[in-house]
């Protein structure tokens, strides 16, 4: 089956950056031009939270229980191939989990039954500007693989930038350029700015052909980063909840799901946590009471325990 070449975006970034923000931007944008366009998503957990965010026409492929560059590589081709021979989309927006390196993923893509398929394939990385000044509290690491992530991309979405004061985003921000100082840079909050600037800058880069070489930062066998999830068949105390956070190990990096509480029990809210702040939202669906928890070495067994008393 021949289909029409096709632009993939590789959305990279350390877990709780601002990627499925970014996406559903894109989404939106790429809609207004009248361009069809498909996403494939990838979770280490084996539950997919913000593929729930999408707008509902959205051809999507998910990549679950594993990373993009290692432990279920083989099966991004196929899935790319599936999208394009299915919905023969304009581009494909290719969410990596937070723990991916670029690289790995952009070579997953570039295969021998890919490689006819793709117009042009490119790399952009939102990048959580508090956590980059804080980097120092991380391991070495996760530190290694932000540093990784910034050093190749196309386009560098520097985001958050309100959290930090001016002075110190001035001097961060010389420290982003000296790792790449030819990725154009968006200074931003809420990965909001002017769209066309990321596919006018991304046009002129070409990261299909990339030979520079990179180390290695795979979720499970260099990082340690794992997920496990947690379902309640009731509804939890929010201050509880709340206060049990405040207590987690700080290489609890991400969390997400769906909870319900006392005092509103038929209500089910959004919850997601990155960089020790959570966030509820009013979800108008009633998905079952499932958090999923991302990070590094976490002690699962001890904290599962915890979350049944709540």
């Amino acid at each position: 089956m021949t289909t029409k070449p096709v632009e993939i975006y590789i959305l990279s970034g350390f877990l709780g950056s601002g990627k499925t923000t970014l996406l559903t931007q894109l989404l939106a944008w790429e809609k207004e031009r009248g361009r069809q366009v498909a996403v494939l998503m990838n979770e280490i957990g084996n539950i997919s939270v913000d593929s729930r965010l999408l707008p509902q026409d959205t051809p999507l492929k998910e990549l679950l229980n594993g990373c993009i560059c290692c432990t279920i590589q083989a099966q991004l081709s196929h899935q790319l191939l599936s999208l394009c021979q299915q919905h023969t989309p304009d581009a494909i927006y290719i969410e990596a989990t937070g723990a991916a390196h670029p690289i790995e993923v952009l070579d997953a893509c570039i295969t021998p039954l890919m490689a006819k398929q793709i117009k042009t394939c490119k790399i952009v990385t939102t990048l959580d500007l508090p956590r980059w000044r804080d980097r120092d509290r991380l391991s070495v690491r996760v530190r290694r693989l932000m540093e990784e992530q910034v050093r190749f991309t196309d386009f560098l979405i520097i985001n958050k930038a309100s959290d930090v004061a001016e002075s110190e985003r001035e001097r961060l921000i010389a420290d982003l350029v000296h790792i790449n100082s030819t990725a154009p840079q968006i200074v931003t909050d809420f990965a909001r700015f002017d769209l066309p600037l990321l596919y006018d800058a991304v046009g002129t880069h070409t990261s299909f052909y990339r030979t520079e070489t990179h180390q290695p930062a795979h979720a499970a066998e260099h990082l340690r980063v794992r997920a496990f999830s947690y379902t309640w068949d009731k509804p939890i105390d929010r201050n509880m909840f709340e206060a049990w956070l405040r207590t987690t190990p700080d290489t609890l990096y991400r969390a997400k799901g769906y909870l319900r509480f006392h005092d509103q029990p038929q209500q089910t809210m959004l919850f997601q946590y990155a960089y020790g702040m959570p966030m509820f939202t009013e979800e108008p669906f009633p998905y079952p009471s499932t958090v999923v928890f991302i990070g590094e070495d976490l002690p699962e067994a001890e904290l599962k325990a915890q979350l049944a008393k709540l």
